[in-house]
């Protein structure tokens, strides 16, 4: 399984790779872009957590950017933004799944496991 992390703090970095540890993951890393059309990382991953804060236009541009493409990854966004609107907006750009910070670390494995049944 190909997971792309999308993510400015690198310690939130080492702890979404560590969740996922027993998931025998292949990892690769990205801080958030400036724009919402600027993606590097996996060209087909399976899976993609994605850090989605204020100003929420370039987490949500890249959501949608990922769900656009022909095969789709499962996109897990986790966010300090706790507000119902605010959840209903990233679910609306295309997440499967949002986590809400602070997380446990089963929190997110069990997040991850639903998107990628879906």
């Amino acid at each position: 399984m190909r997971v792309l992390i999308i993510e400015d703090s690198d310690v939130l970095r080492r702890l979404i790779e560590t969740c996922f540890r027993s998931f025998e993951a292949e990892f690769d890393s990205q801080r958030l872009p400036h724009s919402g059309q600027r993606l590097g990382g996996f060209r087909e991953a399976d899976l993609v957590v994605i850090g989605v804060y204020q100003p929420f236009t370039i987490g949500i541009g890249i959501i949608g950017r990922l769900k656009s493409r022909g095969n789709p990854p499962a996109v897990v966004a986790i966010t300090t933004d706790t507000r119902d609107k605010s959840i209903a907006q990233i679910l609306e750009a295309g997440a499967d799944e949002v986590v809400k910070m602070p997380f446990r670390p089963d929190d997110l494995r069990e997040a991850a496991t639903r998107a990628m049944g879906r």
